[in-house]
């Protein structure tokens, strides 16, 4: 009987211990963000907070240092589609472009991004002010101060710095 009960509670105690492993790895707290730990189950990552909650689940292939992109966003990655999430864990940007470039590169607090080889705009608050449809947009100020050259279906026009078009792309 002694036996069956020391059998018993050590698988008892082996289930405990095997249930509670939820992570394949474990960062350093304070490696990405302060007191977040990055966590990666199946190659996927997440993180966790110093009490072991989790804040980001792991579903992202990438995730990169807060701060890269804009202040307290971290860019993510699923299939090679890219987006943000912030400093609380929430996805401000979803990862649906195939690119995003610096906020600042073409205009002030947006940021170009792309979809299935067209380019468009995302502004500081995650939001898409200019929706991906163009083959090529150009720098603002290039032509005319202000102005962006954009390029569709072998179409010329510009775009202005609200993202409306100036001249039609017909």
């Amino acid at each position: 009987m002694k036996k069956l009960t020391i059998l018993i509670m050590t698988a008892l105690t082996f289930s405990c211990v095997t249930a509670q492993v939820k992570y394949d790895k474990v960062g350093q707290y304070g490696d990405i963000k302060t007191n977040w730990a990055l966590v990666q189950v199946d190659n996927k990552f997440g993180f966790i907070d110093e009490k072991g909650k989790e804040i980001v689940k792991p579903i992202y292939d990438h995730i990169g240092q807060f701060g890269e992109f804009k202040t307290n966003w971290a860019l993510v990655q699923v299939d090679n589609k890219f987006g943000f999430i912030d400093e609380k864990g929430k996805e401000i940007v979803k990862p649906i472009y195939s690119l995003i470039r610096q906020f600042g590169e073409f205009k002030t607090d947006w940021a170009l991004v792309q979809v299935d080889n067209k380019f468009g705009f995302i502004n500081e608050k995650g939001k898409e002010i200019v929706k991906p449809m163009y083959d090529h947009i150009g720098q603002f100020g290039e032509f005319k101060t202000n102005w962006a050259a954009v390029t569709i279906d072998n179409k010329k026009g510009f775009i202005d710095t609200d993202g409306k078009f100036i001249i039609d792309k017909k």
